[in-house]
C-alpha cells in the first residue's frame, strides 16, 4: 500500500554545482532545514522573514522588571503609608531604560516593515 501524500504534484528543478551551493547556503540561513519546505515557502511567498527577537525578549524582561517594582512599592505604601525617594529614583530610572528598549524595538520593526514593502 502507497503512501497517502496531501502534495501529489511534483516539480523538478535543475541547479550547477555553484547554484546548488547557494541554495543550500540561503535554506540554512532561513533556518528552514527541509529542501521541499524551503522551496514551497520561497514559491508561495516570494521572501521568508527570519526575525532576531532577542531586544523584544529584553524589552519583556525589563517591562517584567518594572511592573514587579512598582507593585512593590505599591504593597510598602499600602502598608506603611511612606514611600521612598530612592524607590522612585530607581523606578524611573527603569522607566527611562524600558523606553530606551522599546524605542530600538519599534526602529527595528520600522527597518522590517520597510524591507516587506519592497
Amino acid at each position: 500500500m502507497g503512501i497517502k501524500r496531501k502534495r501529489k504534484i511534483r516539480i523538478e528543478m535543475r541547479l550547477t554545482e555553484d547554484e546548488h551551493d547557494i541554495f543550500l547556503q540561503r535554506m540554512l540561513d532561513s533556518g528552514i532545514r527541509n529542501k521541499d519546505a524551503y522551496l514551497r515557502r520561497m514559491a508561495l511567498a516570494g521572501y521568508i522573514l527570519r526575525l532576531d527577537m532577542s531586544e523584544v525578549r529584553e524589552t519583556l524582561r525589563l517591562m517584567s522588571s518594572v511592573t514587579n517594582n512598582i507593585n512593590q512599592i505599591a504593597k510598602r505604601a499600602n502598608e506603611t503609608k511612606s514611600i521612598y525617594a530612592a524607590d522612585v529614583v530607581r523606578l524611573l530610572d527603569e522607566v527611562d531604560g524600558l523606553r530606551s528598549q522599546v524605542s530600538d524595538v519599534m526602529r527595528v520593526f520600522g527597518k522590517v516593515r520597510k524591507l516587506s514593502e519592497l
